[in-house]
């Protein structure tokens, strides 16, 4: 501030602690005075940080890498506390996850047990004009293929019945799946 000559200028601060990025709320704070000038306050001591991985040789044999991390501060608090106040929210963050128990869906379930759905149609070696018209209809693997009934395949254009039988003998013959005939009328 400029002061012209024979003038002073008086001020009085509050300095408090806090954490992160506090807006000031205008309006809400009841202690400040009229001629009090509230400023958004940072309470973030960490200015810079900067991280490398390196590989590194242990045993002569075993590679593992070493993280490298450079922490800088404004002096309120040194590198290390800085490390360790945020491994100490890191780790109260993740803490509620460690007795999570997931449990999958029913349909997700069945699916994921079976490991020929993820097999791809290229696998069955159709002929061409099956193989092709099985991936124009957005067949890309067994599980795609069991979505559909051996009526079903009667329907894909282009899908004659001499492809609907190499289809059909093929999944019978390389993975023992039975395509059903037709619809299951569903119960009413």
């Amino acid at each position: 501030a400029s002061v012209a000559e024979g003038h002073t200028l008086e001020m009085e601060f509050r300095i408090e602690r806090g954490q992160g990025y506090r807006a000031v709320e205008r309006g809400h704070d009841e202690t400040a005075a009229l001629d009090f000038m509230q400023i958004d306050a940072i309470f973030m001591p960490v200015r810079k940080v900067n991280y490398t991985v390196e590989d590194v040789m242990v045993g002569g044999s075993l590679q593992k890498d070493r993280l490298t991390i450079e922490v800088l501060t404004n002096g309120s608090l040194t590198p290390q506390q800085a490390m360790s106040d945020a491994a100490s929210i890191l780790v109260s963050l993740f803490n509620p996850l460690k007795d999570v128990t997931l449990e999958p869906k029913p349909d997700e379930e069945a699916k994921e047990e079976d490991p020929t759905n993820h097999i791809p149609i290229e696998e069955l070696q159709l002929s061409v004009r099956a193989y092709n018209c099985l991936k124009r209809a957005q067949v890309n693997s067994v599980a795609d293929l069991l979505d559909f009934t051996q009526e079903d395949l009667l329907e894909i254009k282009n899908f004659g019945q001499k492809s609907a039988e190499e289809v059909i003998e093929a999944l019978q013959q390389r993975l023992g799946i039975t395509l059903p005939a037709e619809k299951s009328a569903k119960p009413s």
